[in-house]
């Protein structure tokens, strides 16, 4: 069954999602998952709007304006009016679906997810290809996801969303 934590994909999308984006081809999902090139494919084909569409529905429950998507890396950049702050949402294989709001630095301390939150960017910036410095990998969370972000593609040379 699939759901918004999947991003509606099937186990075996969110499987061949995930071979895709550690570099695997298609030929090689194919003869690891002992079936065709064309049945990948066939998956394959069907990843992008799915992730589209659990990002989008994402965005809408949290009154979210997308700004930009990427449904290959699985990210959504958007603006939430009602906190005045930009969103990032992500679907990761791995960790599923997570909104993160830009606010405040300093309020981590205080944070009983401190640990869960730093875990989960570290993990969302690896799988993204995203390098850290062991001195931005010690970071509060709230500093750490202001660095992965402002590293994944739709950004301006500022760190910016593309509008």
């Amino acid at each position: 069954m699939s759901d918004l934590h999947s991003g509606y994909l099937t186990g075996r999308q969110l499987h061949v999602w995930d071979l895709l984006r550690s570099g695997l081809s298609q030929s090689q999902i194919a003869r690891k998952l002992s079936i065709s090139r064309q049945a990948v494919n066939q998956l394959v084909q069907a990843i992008p709007q799915k992730v589209t569409a659990a990002l989008s529905d994402a965005a809408k429950l949290n009154r979210v304006e997308p700004r930009y998507v990427d449904s290959n890396k699985g990210v959504l950049f958007g603006w939430s009016r009602e906190f005045e702050a930009e969103v990032v949402i992500t679907l990761n294989p791995g960790v599923g679906l997570r909104v993160w709001y830009q606010h405040s630095f300093g309020r981590c301390n205080v944070c009983q997810d401190r640990r869960q939150c730093k875990s989960t960017l570290l993990r969302i910036s690896e799988d993204l290809g995203i390098s850290l410095t062991q001195q931005e990998r010690e970071l509060e969370p709230s500093r750490l996801s202001s660095v992965v972000f402002s590293r994944v593609p739709g950004r301006d040379d500022e760190g910016r969303m593309r509008r």
